[in-house]
């Protein structure tokens, strides 16, 4: 019999209890199998229908034959999703697990990710990214409050959720890295363009490394390029900018920008992670409130769209 491990937030420690094993054929009973809207290194992710009731939902169809000496990965993600129920972070309903295949059935998000929504879109301003942020960081904030820290934030893990009014709203997805902060970690990890100085320098990192990847994410937002980038597209030049937390507001592009944006991400991009700013402090900062990013309704969409596209390799269709 296989292993799931419940995540426990007080004792700090992961329960172990058995999940039983099903057939591929009573999963199928319970749920129709739709096209395939995603995949990765070890699932791929299908639309999928509750028969019962016609509600859709997201089937990630992990394959365990790919999981060979990492079936801790998708464990620790099972574990720490089933603790979790936040609007702004995907949701798992329900696991099954037969002898060649690990179910999940998550929410189904329509948007597709950040980068899409954004250039589908026809008006994209300030105060819309601002919006985005301030969803970020309540995820955040309700992660951090349970020790949890992401350490994949980039936009391709963060899932755009049209409401029934047509607004925007952001739910941060993949937690195959995830993982309870109880000392500080030493794994080096994550996506260059948005990995933490304290991850290269191998220091011991923990929460802050998110609010890190926040302040890329934010800054990319307004402009459509990451703040540290490399000429060369060399990997050392990138992470030697990185830790030196050497970036800057390039014209025009940033000539709009208000000064209470590049405030909130001079406080993220703080290569001292004792000094970088906590979700809380970002839901707090004016412009994730309200204050001066309402005077600033200059229309971004398509200056910020050409530069994702020139800046960002994009599938032909990332739409989940």
């Amino acid at each position: 019999m296989t292993r799931d491990f419940e995540f426990s937030g007080k004792s700090g420690q992961f329960v172990i209890r058995p999940r039983q094993i099903c057939s591929d054929r009573e999963v199928l009973e319970r749920y129709r199998l739709g096209e395939k809207v995603g995949d990765g290194n070890f699932a791929d992710v299908h639309a999928g229908v509750l028969r019962s009731t016609g509600e859709e939902f997201a089937i990630k169809k992990v394959d365990k034959s790919k999981l060979k000496g990492k079936e801790s990965m998708i464990e620790n993600e099972i574990a720490i999703l089933k603790e979790i129920d936040h609007p702004n972070i995907v949701k798992l309903y329900e696991e099954f697990e037969t002898d060649d295949y690990i179910y999940l059935i998550m929410d189904y998000i329509r948007g597709g990710d950040l980068f899409d929504a954004i250039i589908d879109s026809v008006k994209f301003t300030e105060a819309d990214a601002s919006v985005m942020v301030r969803d970020l960081a309540r995820a955040l904030d309700y992660l951090h409050k349970m020790n949890v820290v992401h350490r994949d934030m980039k936009p391709e893990n963060l899932l755009v959720n049209l409401t029934d009014d047509s607004k925007m709203q952001l739910k941060l997805a993949d937690f195959g890295l995830a993982m309870e902060v109880v000392k500080p970690v030493y794994t080096v990890c994550g996506t260059p363009t948005y990995v933490a100085p304290e991850i290269l320098a191998e220091t011991g990192y923990g929460l802050p490394v998110d609010m890190w990847a926040l302040g890329v994410i934010t800054y990319i937002l307004l402009c459509g390029f990451p703040p540290f980038r490399s000429p060369d597209r060399s990997q050392d030049e990138l992470f030697d900018l990185i830790q030196a937390g050497k970036y800057e507001y390039i014209a025009p592009y940033w000539n709009s920008i208000s000064k209470s944006a590049k405030d909130l991400i001079d406080n993220l991009l703080v290569v001292d992670q004792k000094k970088r700013f906590t979700a809380v402090e970002v839901l707090q900062h004016p412009w994730v409130k309200g204050g001066e990013r309402n005077n600033s309704v200059t229309n971004l969409q398509r200056e910020v769209s050409i530069n994702l596209e020139k800046n960002f390799s994009r599938p032909s269709s990332s739409k989940r």
